[in-house]
């Protein structure tokens, strides 16, 4: 068992680095196209969404409840839903940076949103890791998870307010975020098959 625990903490290093990393970079899109007091808040949506995530994983492992990553890959509509949502408020260029604001968000709720949309991955992961392992294993994934998340939410509010990123993203425009959330979104039901089943 105690042979087993160094593999076990990797194995749910890798799953936290490969599910998070999407996410990730949007949310630095998001905290560096906001005002800077809301940072933290973005911060703490992504944080809450992650969680929301890891207990949803925990709960249908759990219940041995099975989910077809294609009925998991519709999540993916989330961030789509809001990026298309936000683009078409940009077409109003009168009040681009008013618009795009309302429309895709760039406050806790947006970035709680995005999360969950984004991790139809996270819980194709997570279900099966949390379904074979004991309650060891559990405690331990979970203690990588939240030192992984802390680690990840200082990246977020480090990068996302750098003069650099900032001046990058702004540069670019505020068309960036809800880009980003829509190719987030259609990579999620691409990944998951959830298209080529719609289609």
């Amino acid at each position: 068992m105690s042979a087993s625990l160094p593999a076990g903490l990797g194995v749910a290093a890798g799953a936290f680095a490969s599910t998070n990393l999407d996410n990730a970079v949007v949310t630095v899109a998001m905290v560096a196209s906001a005002p800077p007091d809301r940072a933290r808040r973005i911060a703490a949506g992504q944080l809450i969404g992650f969680v929301a995530l890891v207990l949803g994983a925990i709960g249908m492992a759990l219940l041995l409840f099975e989910i077809s990553t294609r009925v998991v890959g519709l999540l993916g509509l989330v961030p789509l839903t809001l990026g298309l949502r936000g683009l078409i408020g940009l077409r109003h260029t009168e009040s681009r940076a008013r618009l795009s604001r309302r429309a895709f968000g760039n406050g806790f709720f947006a970035a709680s949103l995005v999360t969950i949309g984004a991790g139809g991955d996270n819980l194709a992961v997570y279900i099966p890791l949390f379904r074979v392992a004991r309650v060891r294993g559990s405690l331990a994934s979970l203690l990588i998870f939240a030192v992984g998340e802390t680690l990840l939410t200082l990246f977020i509010v480090r990068a996302g307010g750098h003069p650099r990123v900032r001046g990058a993203i702004s540069s670019i425009g505020v068309v960036t975020t809800p880009v980003l959330y829509c190719a987030i979104g259609v990579l999620v039901l691409i990944e998951a098959g959830t298209l080529s089943a719609l289609w």
